[in-house]
């Protein structure tokens, strides 16, 4: 802003006078003015530079040897890590992986014993009832039998009750 306020108030970007204003000089003539004054500054500006010295081209190259060197560097530092990141992520990859084998071995194993479970439950059960069965029918054999020999304890006291009654006449 400093810049173009001394432009401005540069003496050859003002009217002499009032009349070269009014005659039909409008802004344009002050603005092709401000150009050559700017582009006479840039260059007198480009004057007073000295030129560079082949030390300054070589600090240079250097200066864009070492950046370049180092980005090298940071380049080959990413992909080191980029291999170490793909690294464990395979790994992680095989243990998923590993673990979901396992899970699936541990779920068909826990079927198996679950089938082999209910198959022994089922076959016992079954002896259970075939065992109770069997007590039904044993006891039954049981009752006929304590029936019969009551039957039969009646038929020989009443078959020889008249013996023993004789006897003890």
């Amino acid at each position: 802003m400093s810049e173009l306020q001394r432009l401005l108030n540069d003496p050859r970007f003002r009217p002499a006078d009032k009349t070269q204003r009014d005659s039909g000089a409008g802004p344009e003539t002050n603005l092709g003015n401000v150009l050559r004054v700017v582009s006479s500054l840039h260059a007198r500006a480009e004057l007073q530079k000295p030129p560079a010295s082949p030390q300054d081209w070589d600090a240079l190259i250097l200066r864009v040897q070492a950046a370049a060197r180092q980005a090298r560097e940071i380049e080959a530092q990413a992909r080191e890590r980029e291999a170490r990141i793909e690294q464990v992520l395979d790994q992680v990859r095989e243990e998923i992986h590993a673990s979901n084998e396992r899970a699936r071995t541990a779920e068909m194993q826990a079927r198996e014993a679950q089938v082999r479970a209910e198959a022994q439950v089922r076959a016992a059960e079954e002896r259970a009832r075939a065992a109770e069965a069997r007590v039904r029918a044993a006891e039954d054999r049981a009752r006929q039998a304590e029936e019969w020999l009551e039957r039969v304890q009646q038929a020989i006291l009443s078959e020889f009750s008249d013996l023993t009654d004789q006897e003890a006449a």
